[in-house]
């Protein structure tokens, strides 16, 4: 019988969770994957009235000698009004502008954050720091009705409790 692997967290569920916990954000609105935005039944997806951001990890490196994670994330800010061929970009630009703010307060980027994804709890992180390292671009989808920003994030974060063997 095999030793099941320890449960940890990754780059991209941390970065999700961090910004779902920044004020007017929910973990609805924060995923990897932009999701449809008209249900199975034809009604509009939740995400449309509130705007989605997608994380995507692009680079970082690990600490070499702490178990201290230094990702560089790809952070996409959506915003959508179907078949309206008019990108809703004061909806995209907030989300944004809310992301970019959260990195400035520097009292509340240090915070446990509770990861859960597809049911399954992770250990707690907790982001030591989080700044930009390029400003939000608006970006021309082949998609008329899209709004879409985009930026690269920098955290800091650890595993709270992480005991090395």
């Amino acid at each position: 019988m095999t030793t099941p692997l320890p449960l940890e967290a990754t780059d991209e569920l941390v970065c999700a969770q961090w910004i779902a916990t920044i004020p007017g954000f929910t973990p609805a609105m924060v995923g990897t994957t932009l999701p449809p935005d008209v249900n199975a039944d034809g009604s509009l997806a939740a995400w449309v009235a509130t705007g989605f951001v997608t994380v995507t990890i692009v680079g970082g490196n690990p600490d070499p000698l702490l178990p201290v994670n230094w990702p560089v994330l790809q952070v996409d800010c959506w915003a959508t009004v179907p078949g309206s061929n008019k990108p809703p970009w004061h909806q995209a630009a907030a989300l944004a502008g809310a992301i970019r703010r959260a990195t400035w307060d520097r009292r509340a980027i240090s915070r446990p954050l509770q990861i859960t994804a597809n049911g399954v709890a992770y250990p707690a992180a907790a982001v030591r720091s989080a700044y930009l390292t390029s400003a939000f671009r608006r970006l021309y989808d082949d998609q008329g009705d899209y709004a879409h920003y985009q930026a690269d994030l920098s955290l800091s974060w650890v595993t709270v409790n992480d005991r090395l063997y």
